[in-house]
């Protein structure tokens, strides 16, 4: 009986673990101040500009500063396309934009 809970409950513990991962990203550096950064969406971080997911993406773009965009960066283009993912709705979030330079003194 107790191999037969157990065996149960690390099947369930297979339906709990997240197949649908929060973070999917990529970032590319162009030239020296530009860059791409692209994240996918989910069920959890819808392609919404004006919501939760989109303050977490923009978040997450805040890590440019420490890949070299000391001075900050600004985001010139925001495009959604479909990725090459079968028979999935996911979007990437695709950014592209420059660094800011830093002022001379």
């Amino acid at each position: 009986m107790r191999i037969f809970a157990i065996a149960c409950l690390v099947s369930l513990a297979g339906c709990i673990i997240d197949n649908d991962p929060l973070r999917v990203d990529s970032l590319t550096a162009n030239t020296a101040e530009t860059f791409t950064y692209s994240v996918q969406t989910n069920t959890v971080m819808t392609a919404n500009d004006d919501d939760e997911a989109e303050q977490i993406r923009r978040g997450w773009l805040g890590s440019l500063r420490l890949m070299g965009c000391g001075a900050g960066y600004v985001i010139e283009i925001r495009r959604l396309e479909p990725t090459d993912i079968p028979s999935s709705n996911a979007l990437e979030v695709i950014y592209t934009g420059r660094c800011l330079l830093a002022p001379s003194s």
